[in-house]
């Protein structure tokens, strides 16, 4: 016979097994998948490199020599003896100043506002991996060395969201209203007779229900006929599809900015129990993307925006509540999947035939070409519901993207 310990996990304990702690991991992860976010911090990180190196030439020519063996660890395959000893030196001091700073955390000497975690992530890179690998948040992968893991894409979803939320109006989000009526928990102004096949006992407006009372008898004898309520407001579903373009030529930020309103988008929405987002990528393929899929998305391949315009439309059909699709690209179609178009035919092709679904279309440019805003400007004007929005900087799309649709629930 055995007994089980149902003693509850200790948090207190377990936080302090971790190799780093959750809230520096958040932002070690963020720095790893956002290379262009930075921070400051109060540290020289230099000096502690610098303090557990053996060779004195290295260390007075630290700032100078540390990019070079830094590269030369990453992009070269063949070594010299002379500087593979240099090397060796230079990545045991690495190792042994994460370490220290680690300690000095753990232990109060250093505070996480103290350190900048992009600054980190330049110092650090293969002992910050392998201790993120350690904590599940990261796991390996042949090509890239690492991939993010179900649970990195939510603390890096979270602090996306969080930036993306910076100096907005309103802290909440719900529901969207329309000048409908219909059944919901969003009243109207309008009082009209209580029916108990419409309105839930919520809606009744106890103090316009004692007035009516009152006018009928001045002793106030209650009868059902007195009952009023407000009127309820429609809720309006609405079915998200976001085509994020990741051909060859949405590398840098233009993918990163994308891939973080998918992230924030996604969070949420997920918020609201009535609508629903669908994020597919698109080069010469399509390709939906599940929850733990986003952050490793590449950039490779042709642009086919006929098709991803088609995946869209058919996603919307299938479902009740209107459609919004987010278009995200940096091009011209330079693929079709109908081999009787041309690959821009075929994108205003299917612009058109998006007046087929209750969709609208808003087509996110990151390029102002001038030839690619004119067919933007036609895929616009075919589809009728839609308009253009152009980004100098895809990191600011998130902002946008979450703006919209707190303002659409009438929260900003």
């Amino acid at each position: 016979m055995f007994t089980l310990d149902t003693k509850p996990e200790c948090k207190l304990c377990k936080e302090e097994e971790r190799e780093i702690s959750e809230d520096l991991a958040k932002d070690l992860l963020y720095s790893l998948f956002n290379p262009y976010h930075r921070e400051k911090g109060n540290v020289n990180l230099f000096n502690y490199i610098r303090e557990h190196l053996k060779s004195e030439e290295i260390r007075s020519f630290f700032e100078n020599f540390s990019f070079l063996l830094s590269d030369m660890m990453r992009g070269y395959r063949y070594i010299s003896r002379f500087w593979s000893d240099k090397i060796e030196d230079y990545v045991e001091a690495k190792r042994k100043a994460w370490e220290e700073i680690k300690k000095k955390m753990k232990d109060g000497e250093l505070k996480r506002e103290d350190l900048s975690a992009s600054e980190l992530v330049n110092y650090f890179y293969e002992e910050i991996v392998e201790d993120l690998k350690k904590e599940g948040y990261l796991e390996e992968d042949y090509y890239r060395g690492y991939r993010f893991t179900k649970q990195a894409e939510r603390v890096i979803g979270k602090k996306v969201l969080q930036l993306s939320l910076q100096n907005l109006n309103g802290e909440d989000y719900g529901e969207h209203e329309t000048e409908r009526i219909g059944i919901s928990n969003l009243l109207r102004n309008e009082i009209v007779e209580f029916d108990e096949f419409k309105h839930g006992f919520d809606s009744i407006d106890l103090q316009e229900t004692l007035v009516k009372c009152s006018l009928r008898d001045r002793s106030l004898r209650f009868d059902e006929r007195d009952l009023v309520a407000r009127e309820s407001r429609h809720i309006e579903k609405c079915v998200y599809v976001m085509l994020i373009d990741v051909s060859d030529s949405m590398r840098g930020r233009k993918i990163i900015g994308a891939l973080e309103s998918a992230l924030a988008l996604r969070r949420i929405i997920k918020k609201s129990d009535m609508d629903e987002l669908h994020v597919i990528a698109f080069n010469h393929r399509v390709m939906k993307i599940k929850d733990d899929e986003i952050l490793n998305l590449r950039t490779r391949g042709r642009t086919d925006i006929g098709l991803a315009l088609k995946t869209a439309r058919d996603i919307v059909k299938k479902r009740r509540g209107t459609g919004v699709i987010f278009l995200i690209t940096d091009g011209e179609p330079t693929s079709s999947y109908d081999p009787y178009l041309t690959p821009t035919m075929c994108a205003l092709r299917e612009a058109e035939r998006l007046r087929e679904v209750n969709a609208n279309l808003t087509i996110i440019m990151l390029n102002p070409e001038k030839r690619f805003f004119a067919l933007c400007e036609r895929m616009a004007k075919l589809s009728r519901r839609s308009n253009l929005i152009y980004f100098e900087n895809p990191l600011n799309m998130k902002r946008y993207l979450v703006r919209s649709y707190m303002r659409r629930l009438g929260h900003l």
